[in-house]
């Protein structure tokens, strides 16, 4: 028998799609935040595309915005879906819960590989559940933070809203929880784990960009993938990082870089591909 919560879901999703009037596009949304809100809505199981699977708590901004509309950053979604292609490689550096993890693995096939590196170990354990659920022989996670050297860090974990948030820098993380977790360079991993390519990156570390693309100089110089940042001002700042170091350290690599749109996100292209 269907459960309470998935019948609230199934509801709020066909609201969702079907909402009739061109004022207050939000309803549904608004309807299940405030479900969430009341306890209604629990975590459920969710099959957002076929095959892949994902355990979703509806208190987390990001979880409840796949289980209602089934996607998560339309434009980040069609840029990784796009781009890879069978036997390609994917880093997800900042994994969270694994929806692009999920996606990736499925694009880049049996043939393909996917590194997926999550720091924060309540959303591991999460990712992990989903990559097992949806049967992804072609994924390796990793417990890790990256950085640009080896040791040892605090992960700051944010509030339950928005898990995706945890971050080195506990001013860009308000809930108040720490752990510490190993950190190694994208280098080194990619050399341990003998990844003979890297076709796409996806860096999303909540200000800690620089530190990832300073820690993967051969990656950059001999591997020359495509990265996808997440540059937010206000983040970096808590790193003391200018936007325009980031800029200036791809520039240096001979990388373009252009807005992709969504949670400002900006695609990073090596010059001698072509781009």
């Amino acid at each position: 028998m269907m459960s309470f919560s998935k019948m609230a879901l199934s509801f709020i999703r066909f609201a969702a799609r079907a909402w009739p009037f061109p004022f207050a596009q939000d309803m549904p949304a608004r309807i299940g935040a405030f479900a969430t809100k009341v306890g209604l809505l629990g975590s459920e199981w969710y099959e957002f595309q076929p095959g892949l699977w994902m355990q979703l708590n509806a208190r987390d901004l990001i979880q409840q915005t796949i289980l209602v509309d089934g996607v998560w950053d339309p434009s980040l979604t069609t840029f990784v879906e796009n781009t890879l292609r069978a036997g390609d490689v994917f880093i997800d550096v900042g994994a969270h819960v694994g929806y692009f993890t999920l996606l990736a693995s499925r694009r880049v096939g049996p043939a393909g590989r996917v590194l997926s590196i999550e720091p924060n170990p309540i959303a591991l354990k999460q990712l992990t559940q989903n990559v097992e659920r949806s049967l992804r022989q072609n994924v390796l996670i990793r417990h890790v933070a990256c950085g640009e050297s080896q040791g040892l860090v605090n992960i700051h974990l944010h509030t339950e809203s928005n898990s995706s948030m945890a971050s080195l820098s506990a001013a860009n993380a308000t809930g108040g929880t720490v752990f510490e977790v190993a950190c190694t360079t994208l280098d080194h991993l990619c050399q341990e784990h003998a990844l003979p390519r890297a076709t796409l990156i996806k860096i999303d570390v909540e200000g800690a960009e620089l530190l990832v693309l300073r820690g993967m100089n051969r990656i950059l110089r001999d591997l020359r993938p495509v990265i996808v940042l997440e540059l937010e001002p206000q983040l970096l700042r808590a790193f003391g990082t200018p936007l325009q170091a980031v800029l200036s350290l791809l520039a240096k690599t001979d990388y373009v870089i252009a807005p992709l749109g969504g949670h400002s996100n900006y695609v990073c292209r090596p010059r001698t591909s072509g781009a």
